[in-house]
């Protein structure tokens, strides 16, 4: 047997695995995608009305941070505090944060179980029909002008098929009860707080 026939049948050489990341090439990759995704809600803050933004229950340092950011004109000056925004919101849960902005944008609602009891209470009063006594007695502080107008419009809409309109604005008026009704719950508890004594007796 030839030399050149044992080399012929010889496999070819394996090509080496490809290294496993290190932890420092891991570490510096999950930086930048935590960057990119800070400067994203950055902006999307930023972009925000103020009624909005209120309504996102930011922590005060971070609502200043995003405040004074809205206030730049300049477009380098801007880009900086959208940066400082950025660096602050390391420390925020995004997922959670973006689900707000989310909501704020499509509902005006910031917390997701309010959004997810103005759905409920709407397909109570279209579906019940003991809806309209159950709100007003949930809610008796609220301005109920009207809700029965509404409420009979939204069920001949569905009954008729068509679209959606007259339900959508049951929803943002239902949706505007309960953000009241949460901030004056907010203002009452932080004023019980102020009223008791500094030792707690």
């Amino acid at each position: 047997m030839h030399d050149g026939d044992v080399n012929e049948r010889r496999p070819p050489p394996e090509r080496p695995e490809a290294e496993p990341e290190t932890r420092r090439a891991a570490s510096r990759r999950q930086r930048r995608e935590a960057g990119a995704d800070s400067a994203q809600v950055a902006r999307e803050l930023m972009k925000l009305p103020a009624s909005s933004l209120a309504k996102l229950n930011l922590d005060e340092d971070l609502r200043d941070a995003v405040e004074r950011a809205r206030a730049v004109t300049s477009m380098i000056a801007r880009r900086r505090a959208e940066r400082t925004v950025a660096a602050a919101l390391r420390r925020v849960d995004l997922a959670a944060l973006a689900a707000r902005i989310a909501n704020v944008r499509a509902t005006g609602l910031g917390d997701p179980q309010r959004l997810h009891a103005a759905e409920r209470w709407r397909e109570r009063l279209i579906d019940q029909a003991d809806g309209l006594a159950a709100f007003h007695a949930a809610y008796p502080r609220a301005d109920h002008a009207g809700l029965a107008q509404q409420v009979a419009d939204a069920r001949r809409e569905r009954s008729g098929g068509k679209p959606p309109g007259a339900a959508r604005a049951l929803f943002r008026r239902i949706s505007a009860v309960l953000e009241d009704a949460a901030t004056a719950a907010e203002v009452a508890a932080r004023e019980a707080e102020d009223a008791e004594p500094a030792d707690g007796t």
